[in-house]
């Protein structure tokens, strides 16, 4: 009778021992992730700023984005001259904060004001939606205008959430 209830109160013991462990190791890896991706966001900054400068200095930029929720994200690039015409151009697109920029090659000589879907054949979709914001962009800032900010993933939640509230 004694020596059972010693031993339950022991392995009750060693079990709130574990599940301490298990929560510290959890905390631990949460922490080394949200270091990491933090790290990784920064990088990924840096090398936008990098490829932002160096097609600022052949122009004016025209940039066209394309979020993804839970797909490929992508960022378009072009540095236009006063005409519009794209000397240059990059762009950035996957799911992770590894993706790096790379050269967005055949809009050279291209005015970016006139780009149709047609001009973004053999892209991908989050690409082409990319490259024709970004000619709608320039074509909105040159007539004075200013673009609105897309909502964000969580803002359209949340939308969509008072809109469920709201209805009768």
């Amino acid at each position: 009778g004694e020596e059972n209830k010693e031993e339950r109160r022991n392995e009750g013991i060693d079990q709130k021992g574990e599940d301490i462990m298990n929560f510290w190791f959890l905390l631990i890896c949460f922490g080394v992730a949200f270091l990491a991706q933090y790290a990784l966001g920064m990088m990924q900054m840096k090398s936008f700023t990098i490829n932002f400068g160096k097609l600022r200095r052949q122009g004016k930029v025209a940039i066209g984005k394309k979020k993804g929720a839970f797909r490929a994200g992508s960022i378009v690039m072009f540095a236009v001259d006063e005409n519009g015409i794209i000397l240059d151009s990059s762009y950035m697109s996957g799911v992770t904060v590894l993706a790096k920029f790379k050269k967005l090659k055949g809009f050279e000589g291209l005015n970016v004001s006139t780009l149709k879907k047609e001009d973004t054949k053999g892209f991908p979709k989050q690409v082409q939606d990319a490259i024709l914001e970004a000619s709608s962009n320039y074509n909105v800032i040159m007539s004075g205008g200013e673009v609105p900010e897309p909502p964000s993933p969580l803002q359209k939640l949340t939308g969509s959430m008072k809109n469920l509230v709201t209805q009768k």
